[in-house]
């Protein structure tokens, strides 16, 4: 205190208090350049929305890692079935072998068995298949939900086509022309269906 009784420790007028806020002072667990809540490293996101640490996911265990998947076997079987070869002869060929178009417009339960023998490779017997068809002929009068099954085995041995038309169809309206197709086919290739399966050895 000067001999005034002013004390001059303390300035006059006392200077503004501050009213603003102090930093926070981050422990260093706290520091925004640390969270570990975001990549850019700030407390807050640099863009909305905001993104969340990501996590690289590793092989399961046990999985096969580079091992193709194994394609579905129907679809094999389609694509067997749908060849690219052309028949030999057309459908309404049967002229090309008056014989066996004889024989087919009278009994094609014959020309069927003789078919079934070589494609079926000798399991089934012309007599046994004959008779079976024979049989649906006389029970049920289509004896196409068999004969053409055949056709499809005799596609896919050696890889025809579709033609003229889907299975079926083709021998539920054409019955005998598509057996002596069928047969003539098998000539084509060097096998004599009235020899049976001994004609493929």
């Amino acid at each position: 205190m000067n001999p005034n009784g002013v004390n001059h420790s303390t300035p006059y007028p006392p200077p503004p208090t501050s009213n603003r806020a102090q930093p926070v002072q981050y422990t260093p667990h706290q520091s925004p350049q640390h969270s570990p809540m975001y990549q850019n490293g700030l407390n807050e996101p640099a863009t909305y929305p905001p993104q969340g640490p990501t996590y690289q996911q590793g092989p399961v265990a046990g999985a096969a890692v580079g091992v193709p998947v194994q394609q579905n076997q129907y679809q094999m079987q389609v694509q067997a079935q749908a060849g690219t070869q052309g028949w030999n002869s057309g459908l309404f060929d049967c002229m090309n072998d008056p014989t066996n178009a004889l024989i087919t417009a009278c009994v094609p339960c014959v020309t069927f068995g003789q078919i079934a023998e070589i494609v079926d490779n000798g399991q089934t017997t012309c007599s046994t298949s004959g008779l079976l068809y024979r049989l649906i002929a006389t029970i049920i009068g289509i004896p196409c939900i068999m004969s053409c099954t055949y056709r499809t085995k005799l596609r896919g041995r050696f890889g025809l086509t579709v033609s003229p038309a889907p299975d079926w169809i083709t021998h539920f309206f054409c019955e005998p022309c598509a057996l002596c197709q069928e047969y003539r086919e098998l000539q084509a290739r060097g096998i004599d269906p009235s020899l049976g399966n001994h004609a493929c050895t």
